[in-house]
């Protein structure tokens, strides 16, 4: 499979196995199975998702390299890299909070490179998926973001000890307040409009390229805008160990309700 002209039915394909893998699970899903690419211990589902990744990989024959959690980069002799995050709400899926994703892109050097992304909610089975300069779509359907009104502000942020404090002034600044614990789900949810902003500022618990590679190309499709805390377009590199932190906003005029 040529991943250049086939970008869309790989990233479905492997969507699929990996939803196939984590609903047909029936084991201890937070049981240690080894050591990921960043030294931290490989949960069983985690495991599972990514084993199935690269397997359907493998059976495509797609000519793709692979950046994941726990693989780390897999040099495939590919044209592009597939961005992958098997599990993205690992936390949430141990715990039993039906709250959890697969995330797919396909990119090459850094973030901005990403074309093609996806996000399967593997609780519901929601696809979202977007095509650079092509639109971003729920189920098949366009969708767009949100109109930013004051006065019906909903916003996920990240709260918690590793929070910056100047996340509980941006909690203060929206009506409404969630944290879904998936970035790619934040992301997807500013997305098709079902919250205005989503705010991530942790001095610790940073984001890494996996877990938002797919779900900033969906913001932007949308309609949105996704920044750096300090209001820059976002960008980073495709690397294992480069770490983020960002705002994703629907309509920019909810960045600026932000204190």
């Amino acid at each position: 499979m040529k991943v250049e002209s086939d970008a869309k039915d790989l990233l479905f394909q492997v969507a699929d196995a990996v939803s196939l893998a984590v609903s047909s699970f029936r084991g201890d899903p937070a049981a240690i199975t080894g050591t990921g690419a960043y030294g931290t211990p490989t949960q069983a589902i985690d495991r599972a998702a990514e084993e199935a990744a690269l397997r359907c990989l493998e059976d495509l024959g797609a000519d793709v390299n692979v950046l994941s959690e726990e693989a780390g980069f897999v040099d495939r002799d590919g044209a592009r890299t597939l961005i992958l995050d098997p599990v993205d709400g690992t936390y949430n899926a141990v715990r039993g909070i039906p709250l959890y994703a697969t995330s797919l892109a396909v990119g090459d050097d850094v973030l901005s490179s990403v074309t093609h992304g996806l996000v399967r909610d593997l609780v519901c089975g929601d696809t979202y998926f977007a095509e650079r300069r092509k639109g971003a779509f729920r189920n098949g359907v366009p969708m767009k973001t949100r109109r930013f009104r004051a006065a019906d502000s909903l916003f996920s942020v990240y709260l918690g000890r590793q929070a910056e404090p100047a996340a509980y002034e941006v909690a203060r600044a929206a009506r409404r307040v969630r944290s879904l614990g998936s970035a790619s789900l934040d992301l997807c949810a500013v997305a098709s409009g079902g919250v205005d902003l989503y705010y991530m500022n942790s001095r610790a618990a940073r984001l890494r390229i996996m877990d938002i590679a797919a779900g900033v190309l969906l913001v932007r499709e949308a309609g949105g805008v996704v920044v750096d805390p300090d209001g820059k377009d976002l960008d980073m590199p495709v690397d294992l160990r480069a770490r983020t932190n960002l705002v994703a906003a629907g309509d920019a005029k909810a960045l600026e309700a932000l204190p």
